[in-house]
């Protein structure tokens, strides 16, 4: 046999064999449970003067399969009197009636409608943000890389605050505290 015939089967060996493995489904995890590393932290402007805070209480019903994003979902949740942006008088005055309404409406989520990719590791999530009785369409870009056998999914995106009545009375005036509300949200997820 030349050495033409035997590259030749050779190369015809390999692809054959690259065949067979590519044609094999890839396993895709699905992950399903939120770890208690999960945060959901934001920041704001008064006066000009950054603000910072972040909720001790959140709560995320996972169901993300990167194989099959039509079934993949994701609802997160924070408990709005959980907030904690650094001291007693402040916490009293967002989980009040002028910004979170926390005992008129305890919580504020966001529920998934759609997964759309947007390259490696990284996805658009469509869905609806609800706080304080008032609900909006909201589009957030999620990015998602490993972390062991656990997956690490953030997301960032800046929500108007006069949208959803968050500062009323005295604080609806926006350059007195900025309408934009910057949210940052870092979920840690295991697989089933």
């Amino acid at each position: 046999m030349s050495p033409l015939s035997i590259k030749t089967l050779c190369g015809a060996a390999l692809l054959s064999i690259c065949a067979a493995a590519w044609a094999q489904p890839v396993p895709a995890a699905a992950y399903t449970h939120a770890l208690p590393a999960s945060s959901v932290s934001f920041s704001a402007t008064q006066m000009g003067v950054p603000m910072k805070g972040h909720f001790k209480n959140v709560t995320a019903q996972i169901d993300f399969m990167p194989g099959d994003l039509a079934k993949s979902h994701v609802e997160v949740a924070v408990q709005s009197a959980s907030v904690d942006a650094g001291s007693a008088q402040t916490n009293a005055l967002l989980a009040g009636a002028d910004w979170l309404a926390a005992k008129a409406d305890p919580q504020a989520r966001f529920v998934s409608s759609q997964f759309t990719p947007d390259g490696p590791g990284r996805y658009w999530v469509s869905g609806t943000f609800s706080v304080k009785g008032h609900s909006q369409p909201l589009r957030v870009q999620v990015s998602t890389h490993p972390d062991g056998k656990d997956l690490i999914m953030d997301a960032a995106f800046t929500l108007d605050r006069t949208a959803f009545g968050l500062g009323t009375g005295s604080w609806a005036d926006t350059s007195v505290v900025a309408a934009a509300i910057a949210v940052q949200v870092h979920l840690v997820v295991s697989p089933q």
